[in-house]
Formats: structure tokens, sequence, C-alpha cells
């Protein structure tokens, strides 16, 4: 009985637990290693260096978390990126959606936003083209336009 409770919590908790993970390649397989014990509350605001997150995966599985070695590479990869810490100068051509929320500060439809006008119009040649997209907040682009370079 306790093990299904266990594992009825997991299915519809985990989900909710997750809400705090900003978009991007590898969430899903985040949510599901990292919101088996806890939510993402507990990691979510943090900002740590590929080193330091690596460190932190290292001592989860210490304590007990099974991890295949293909899930680490990707959980990893995902907290370095997504919830990595901020770079101080990004190339707004070449950003993925995680390194654009991080370091400008943006929504994940913002970010998507910034990403489909650059697929389909090709690459920004400066920051009047980063304002020219839908739905983008003006007001955080120009406050961090000493963060982008093109």
């Amino acid at each position: 009985m306790l093990r299904t409770l266990t594992i009825l919590t997991a299915i519809f908790i985990a989900p909710v637990w997750a809400q705090d993970l900003p978009e991007g390649e590898g969430r899903p397989v985040t949510e599901r290693i990292c919101t088996g014990c806890h939510g993402a509350e507990m990691f979510s605001a943090y900002h740590k260096s590929g080193d330091d997150w690596d460190r932190t995966i290292t001592t989860m599985t210490e304590k007990g978390l099974s991890i295949t070695d293909a899930d680490y590479a990707t959980v990893l990869d995902y907290l370095s990126k997504c919830l990595g810490t901020p770079a101080k100068k990004l190339n707004i051509n070449k950003a993925s959606s995680c390194e654009l929320q991080t370091t400008l500060a943006i929504t994940a439809d913002q970010a998507q936003a910034i990403i489909a006008y650059r697929a389909k119009n090709g690459d920004f040649k400066d920051l009047d083209g980063v304002k020219k997209v839908d739905g983008i907040d003006v007001a955080a682009i120009t406050a961090k336009k000493d963060n982008i370079t093109f």
C-alpha cells in the first residue's frame, strides 16, 4: 500500500514540482530524475557552474539516486545551461532558449519568440532587430543590452 501511494504521489505531484523549471532540452529527464524525491523548488532558484551541478548530482548519487550515465549527462547539461551561472556576454544568434532565459531574465515564451524570429529572418544584426520580435519585453532587453553580442 505504501509503495503504491509513493508511486502515485510521484506520478501526480512531480509535474507540479517541476513547474519552476525553465523550458529547455533535457527538462523531461531532469524532471523525472530530480523531482522523484523533492520538488524543483529545492534547486530551481540556484544558478551554479557546470562543475557545481556535477558535484550536486554526484552527492545525490551518493545519497542513493540511481541514474544512468546517459541521464546523468542529460541532467548535467540541462542544469548547466538552464540553471547555470548566467553568461556575462551572450551571442543572441546562437543562444538556446535556456541561455536566453537565464542571461536576459526573460520568459520561455519570449526566448522561443527570439529563436523563431531568427530562424525565419536570419541572424540579428543589432539590438534594434531584437526589439522587433513580437512579444518581447523591450525594456528588459534594453536593460540587458550590455550582455548581448551578435
